[in-house]
């Protein structure tokens, strides 16, 4: 992918602007998953800060970036806030009387299942879209996503678990006007049957498969996944892999780069139940270093 594709000259590292679900993560293992009118015992469970927006945001500030979350915050969401600041992370907040938005997620030795509760991510369709330098947009309500879509001067689009939320003409848009898109093996699928990827630029996460780059001239560049010293929690393995991309592509990075670089920042969320545990830069480069040679990832 050339400078041309990326005006990297226009888009130095600076502020970014992350729209999406602030969320509390709960995280349940079981033996098993139940069956149709089955139920099965919890070994264990504990609260997590999560939500792929303020999951970006946190990670990309662990790297030593600047980000701004703009998201809702329901009438529990004080010591999350108070976490964000210390993190660095600047806030944008619609408030609500409801609660926080809340994710249920089950883990047992072979899948994940999850189920989200919006709570005060409702209100997404009543904020209005600020304007944003650069911008990722994480799974949120359709109707802000486009708001923010329309005051961004360079955005990433990011449907994630809220992609069938969007209709035939609203996802079409979106996919139009981005600069890049990310999703998974199955959302790509779903997007193609419904707008026109072509000629647009695509990195297609594969979790342990690695991610596959979709170059909006039509080729294709595998990058291969970093494995991790231990698995135990995919949970914010996907926003961290976006928030080391945006670090490494802020600093002018090739595309490429830029993925092998998320990888293994990816490979350490995964080492540790929750998703916002984010590893230094000096561990960083070393697992870099072992995958894929010297670490030749610029960094301003």
């Amino acid at each position: 992918m050339s400078r041309k594709q990326f005006p990297y000259s226009t888009y130095k590292m600076a502020e970014l602007t992350i729209v999406g679900h602030a969320a509390y993560d709960y995280i349940f293992n079981v033996e098993e998953h139940p069956r149709k009118d089955e139920s099965v015992y919890i070994r264990n469970w504990k609260r997590y800060y999560g939500g792929g927006g303020a999951n970006i945001a946190m990670a990309f500030s662990s790297l030593g970036g600047k980000s701004i979350l703009y998201t809702a915050a329901g009438r529990d969401f004080g010591r999350y806030e108070n976490r964000l600041k210390k993190m660095g992370v600047k806030t944008v907040l619609k408030r609500s009387k409801k609660k926080t938005a809340s994710a249920f997620i089950f883990n047992n030795a072979s899948s994940q299942k999850t189920y989200f509760f919006w709570g005060a991510s409702e209100e997404m369709e009543k904020m209005r879209g600020i304007k944003s330098k650069n911008l990722h947009i994480a799974p949120c309500h359709p109707l802000l996503a486009m708001k923010m879509a329309e005051k961004a001067d360079f955005f990433a689009f990011e449907p994630g678990q809220d992609l069938k939320k969007y209709s035939t003409e609203n996802l079409a848009k979106m996919v139009e006007k981005a600069n890049i898109i990310f999703c998974n093996e199955r959302e790509y699928a779903y997007m193609k049957k419904m707008a026109n990827l072509e000629g647009k630029n695509i990195i297609v996460t594969l979790g342990e498969k690695g991610s596959i780059i979709h170059e909006k001239e039509g080729r294709r560049i595998n990058v291969k996944a970093v494995k991790p010293l231990r698995f135990v929690d995919a949970t914010g393995a996907g926003d961290a892999y976006k928030a080391a991309f945006w670090f490494a592509f802020l600093n002018e990075n090739e595309i490429e780069k830029c993925c092998r670089f998320a990888s293994v920042f990816a490979s350490f969320v995964v080492e540790k139940e929750g998703a916002q545990n984010f590893p230094s830069y000096a561990k960083v480069t070393k697992r870099y270093e072992r995958n894929f040679g010297k670490m030749d990832i610029r960094r301003r």
